[in-house]
């Protein structure tokens, strides 16, 4: 995938997870099934991972370093998303942060050069950096979807 339209993708997100404002609260928390998670924590699990990706791949990316070594524990990353979502911050504040550091990732994104975007993954040679990005725009459309099915269904 092309840096443009990594960018453009990572920006439309923005634009619709503002819309979510007008939802009521109830809806914001009412999981997607029982035991599911509800809109709140998957716009939080996006803040989450996000951040992520600006500190541990879009800024080793732009500097051309190395990532660092982690271990990634994903349920614990989402399980602590999902506590954020529900931990007292309201709807609009958790909006206005998922905004926030979304538009810190496209500017980041936004400074790497387009040629960067076909070089190998870092460690996933079989994966340029753009095909790990069009990855993570997958991911944001499926909650996206997800979400949008949720609302129509109440």
């Amino acid at each position: 995938m092309r840096k443009d339209q990594i960018i453009k993708e990572k920006i439309s997100l923005i634009e619709w997870v503002d819309s979510l404002k007008e939802i009521s609260n109830d809806l914001w928390f009412m999981p997607f099934k029982e035991g599911a998670w509800g809109i709140a924590d998957v716009i939080s699990h996006f803040i989450s991972w996000d951040k992520f990706l600006i500190t541990n791949r879009v800024a080793c990316i732009y500097l051309n370093e190395e990532f660092p070594a982690l271990t990634i524990d994903v349920e614990a990353v989402n399980k602590n998303a999902s506590q954020y979502a529900r931990s007292g911050i309201s709807k609009e504040e958790l909006i206005t942060e998922f905004i926030t550091v979304r538009k810190e990732l496209v500017s980041f994104l936004q400074k790497v050069p387009e040629e960067t975007f076909t070089e190998p993954y870092p460690g996933r040679e079989h994966m340029t950096i753009g095909e790990y990005f069009a990855g993570m725009i997958e991911h944001d459309l499926k909650h996206k979807e997800q979400i949008e099915e949720h609302i129509k269904k109440e």
